[in-house]
């Protein structure tokens, strides 16, 4: 009886402690404490397991108590004794004596971060002269640090981590998107401290941290790094405002690489990183969702959809009206150098022919042509970033029917303008165009349904715009586009003057290899400087060499 009294009496008293917090008694503190065991982020990885993100552990410095148990803030503390025990912890430490005041000396403060990812030396010296003086507040936390290996290759698509209040989260790109799968779980442990707190009872409670598992995407760190090179090429060349690159698997719909510039370097977001005209900070958004007219290399969609619907014919020749066609004012031109000779639909394509293409979109109709892009899904959401950004222009309703529609919008739309999307998704739905007719949607995480695939394009117009586009890439007086001993590959090119500013926007879309395409690349350049603008001479020989490098990565 007497031991069950003194067991409940004590189990009594404990449970006070947990419930009152801290007391003092005669010169000893009790109190229960808690500490979290914050469990590390989820490794991002490509395709091959090479590491893009990944959290490495570190020591952190952190104030982590009340100002009435500090000793700095205690009426026996002379500023003579604060400013020599300030001076041993900053130089154990290498830390700040400026910090150190701000955040130790503040009787508001309960908590603050004086130091993370210290190095093993640091927390060694720390540790003696913080165990000589007790009373500090002052506490080493193991940690995580986020780190991103492969710098700044693919940093829009990664993006990076910031610190919050109480928890780390994804700021932007797949470390946004994943958070739920990144986030492991914090396990716990709680304490009885006692004896001035220079002890410690066993564990009262535990809870162990859970990992996150990962995630693997479909990214190609080896091909990250040569679209890299060709938009640095790009930049020293034609020096335009910004530049993206994105590259697909025509088959199945995986991102192999996303890139674009100006860039940042995920661990330091935000240094050394231009502003634009606004103040904006510029390199940290992905330049691959920016909406973007597709000029010219919307002819594709026109043509393979009125070959499909039976509005044009394989044999049939359009008139380029000696360069000028007065379809309306000021009349509709075609570009320096295409031939003026009436042209069937592939030599349309071949010569980017603007006068054949609006003739070609009157065929196809309104109707055709709205139906041609819903079906390669021109402005349907990607799913790639938790937050949707703008997915392009497309005329409204209006602008489609009677005189305007007929004069104006359909023609426009047929060679590319009066409508706008996301590079992204016109070079999925490029290899639409060339993969047989299938329907793919952008991922780089996980695996499409084949089997749930729509098909948009019956597979011989499929084949014929392969042929078509391989004849762009090999026209003779295109000598600026590579060609390879081991390799033959085809695109189109756009050349988008733009209405309300000065300046062009230059893009390439291209595939390979032709017999049997496994790749298709877009380039972007928004607003090349110097004389040189045109699509085919600012984008086209990137492309050729990222998809050249591609088929060597991924075989034939």
């Amino acid at each position: 009886m007497p031991l069950g009294a003194l067991y409940l009496a004590i189990f009594g008293r404990m449970v006070s402690l947990h419930a009152a917090g801290p007391e003092s008694t005669g010169g000893t503190d009790r109190f229960m404490v808690e500490t979290f065991l914050h469990a590390p982020r989820g490794t991002i990885l490509d395709r091959n397991g090479k590491v893009l993100a990944e959290d490495r552990p570190v020591w952190r410095l952190v104030l982590d108590e009340p100002p009435k148990f500090r000793r700095f803030l205690k009426t026996k503390a002379t500023p003579e004794s604060v400013a020599r025990e300030l001076d041993l912890i900053a130089a154990a430490g290498n830390l700040s004596v400026d910090r150190l005041e701000k955040i130790l000396l503040d009787p508001k403060r309960s908590y603050g971060v004086v130091s993370v990812a210290m190095k093993p030396t640091q927390v060694d010296r720390l540790k003696v002269v913080l165990k000589n003086l007790p009373g500090t507040g002052l506490r080493l936390q193991k940690d995580w640090l986020r780190v991103y290996p492969q710098g700044r290759t693919f940093a829009h698509a990664i993006g990076f981590v910031k610190q919050g209040k109480e928890s780390r989260f994804g700021a932007f790109g797949l470390e946004s998107l994943l958070e739920s799968a990144l986030q492991g779980k914090d396990g716990i442990k709680e304490a009885l401290w006692v004896t001035g707190r220079y002890g410690v009872d066993a564990a009262n409670r535990f809870v162990p941290m859970e990992e996150s598992l990962g995630v693997a995407t479909t990214l190609d760190v080896r091909l990250g790094v040569v679209m890299q090179k060709e938009l640095h090429r790009i930049q020293q060349l034609h020096q335009p405002d910004w530049s993206a690159a994105v590259a697909i698997e025509v088959d199945t719909g995986k991102l192999l690489g996303v890139a674009g510039l100006p860039d940042f370097d995920p661990n330091q977001p935000g240094s050394g990183l231009k502003r634009d005209a606004d103040g904006a900070l510029m390199g940290l958004a992905m330049p691959a969702l920016w909406a973007i007219e597709p000029g010219s290399t919307c002819k594709p969609f026109v043509v393979g959809r009125a070959l499909a619907s039976g509005a044009i014919s394989l044999e049939e020749t359009f008139s380029n009206f000696g360069h000028s066609w007065g379809h309306r004012k000021p009349p509709i031109r075609n570009a320096r150098g295409v031939p003026d000779h009436s042209m069937t639909a592939m030599e349309i394509l071949v010569w980017s022919s603007n006068i054949g293409a609006g003739q070609i979109g009157l065929r196809l109709g309104a109707d055709g042509l709205q139906a041609a892009f819903d079906a390669f899904g021109f402005w349907e959401p990607l799913h790639l970033t938790k937050k949707e950004p703008f997915l392009g222009f497309k005329p409204s309703k209006k602008r489609w029917q009677g005189a305007q529609g007929r004069i104006w919008t359909i023609p426009s739309v047929s060679m590319g303008h009066q409508l706008s999307l996301t590079s992204m998704r016109l070079v999925s739905a490029f290899a639409s165009l060339v993969n047989g007719g299938f329907r793919v949607n952008p991922h780089w995480i996980g695996e499409e349904a084949k089997d749930e695939r729509a098909r948009v394009l019956p597979a011989e117009i499929s084949e014929f715009l392969r042929h078509a586009l391989t004849g762009v890439v090999e026209a003779e007086h295109r000598t600026w586009l590579p060609r390879f001993e081991d390799f033959r590959w085809g695109g189109k090119s756009g050349t988008v003057k733009k209405l309300h500013e000065e300046g062009y926007t230059s893009l390439f879309v291209g595939f390979g290899p032709v017999e049997n395409p496994t790749v298709a690349v877009i380039v972007v350049a928004e607003n090349p400087k110097g004389e040189v603008n045109s699509g085919s001479r600012v984008a086209g020989p990137a492309v050729g060499e990222i998809l050249h490098q591609a088929v060597l990565y991924f075989g034939n």
